[in-house]
């Protein structure tokens, strides 16, 4: 009787990747949550393995006090930020949709005209540049108040997306403090690859989300709590800003400078000229220079050694290029949680290709 075996093994293999597609398209609403939550367990289960000896070794216990800790240092503040932002801007959006409402094509005209005024380009180019205006006022007011409409839900359904996005984080975390080294060595026993290549991804992941995470949350809480002093002493709300510059402060290159720039420049129509040098000092030179110059690389280098971190992890996590780009890219891509996506999925597609890389030295052309 002739063998199956080569039949049997390729109908295995388009069953394996039919079950991969289809488990990835059913859990496709739920994938950022659980790729969030995977991030923070791993970032931070050396504290769970800490925490089991105080629990008596009871994983539930130690994984539910876990979950709630970190629920509550990290997803509690991001949350109540999204919220407030979303009902400031909210605010703001409605009074500006207001006062659009009540503009006409010739008011709209004669308040460019006073703008333009102020532009030092030639009159000629002024008075094409008002015909311009005058021509097309309808539908500049009619971009701009659809603009504010699109702004206005955007805002509020990413808070409720946002909530939903939470509980369900939440949720998962307990399970992958719980369960997830089980399911670790679940995938090594599952993975073709060998179980050196299997523990040099999973290292690698472990140790790009801790450092990453700790060290954009190190330097989130350090700048946030500058400006909350700073705030709380000008009399202004300390709170909202300093979790204003702490969850800006993920973005590369910009961060801060998002509120900073904005905050000083409304002190400074307000007549609050030591107001605006001490934020424009804090800002540019406080948080810019040597926070995030200084305090970071030696922040990124202190986290690396307390997790036996190797070299190749704080290439990636160093490497400006790619952190820049992953953030900005996993922002457009998923919003405020693509700024941990983005940096961790680039770091782990190169893990990918140093592996490739090591498995097939002898077939590479290095010459």
């Amino acid at each position: 009787m002739r063998s199956n075996a080569p039949y049997e093994e390729g109908f295995l293999m388009l069953l394996l990747v039919t079950a991969i597609v289809g488990l990835l398209w059913l859990f496709s609403p739920f994938l950022e949550a659980l790729l969030f939550a995977m991030i923070l367990a791993t970032a931070t289960f050396t504290l769970y393995e800490k925490m089991l000896p105080k629990v008596k070794q009871s994983e539930t216990l130690a994984a539910g006090v876990m979950s709630t800790l970190v629920f509550l240092t990290v997803i509690v503040p991001v949350t109540y930020l999204l919220l407030e932002v979303g009902l400031q801007v909210g605010q703001i959006f409605g009074q500006a949709q207001q006062w659009l409402s009540q503009q006409t094509p010739e008011s709209f005209a004669v308040l460019n005209q006073e703008l333009v005024s102020l532009i030092p380009i030639p009159e000629d180019t002024q008075v094409q540049l008002l015909q311009q205006i005058r021509e097309n006022s309808g539908k500049i007011i009619k971009f701009a108040q659809d603009t504010i409409v699109y702004l206005i839900s955007g805002v509020f359904g990413s808070t409720t997306s946002f909530l939903t996005f939470v509980l369900l984080a939440v949720f998962a975390l307990f399970f992958f403090y719980r369960d997830g080294h089980r399911i670790a060595e679940h995938l090594k026993i599952l993975s073709p690859l060998e179980n050196f290549y299997d523990s040099m991804i999973m290292n690698r992941f472990a140790n790009l989300s801790t450092i990453l995470l700790l060290s954009v949350l190190g330097i989130a809480l350090m700048q946030g709590l500058v400006f909350a002093l700073l705030s709380w002493g000008l009399g202004l709300p300390g709170l909202f800003i300093g979790m204003a510059i702490a969850i800006t402060s993920f973005i590369p290159i910009v961060g801060a400078a998002l509120v900073w720039i904005p905050l000083s420049l409304v002190l400074l129509v307000q007549g609050q000229y030591v107001g605006v040098g001490l934020v424009v000092f804090f800002g540019a030179f406080v948080n810019g220079f040597l926070i995030d110059n200084i305090v970071r690389p030696m922040l990124i280098q202190k986290i690396a050694r307390s997790i036996g971190s190797n070299a190749d992890d704080l290439s990636v996590a160093n490497h400006t290029l790619i952190t820049v780009l992953s953030t900005f890219a996993g922002l457009i891509h998923f919003g405020m949680i693509g700024l941990f996506f983005g940096p961790v999925m680039a770091a782990m597609a190169i893990t990918i290709f140093d592996v490739y890389a090591h498995k097939n030295s002898d077939l590479l052309d290095r010459s």
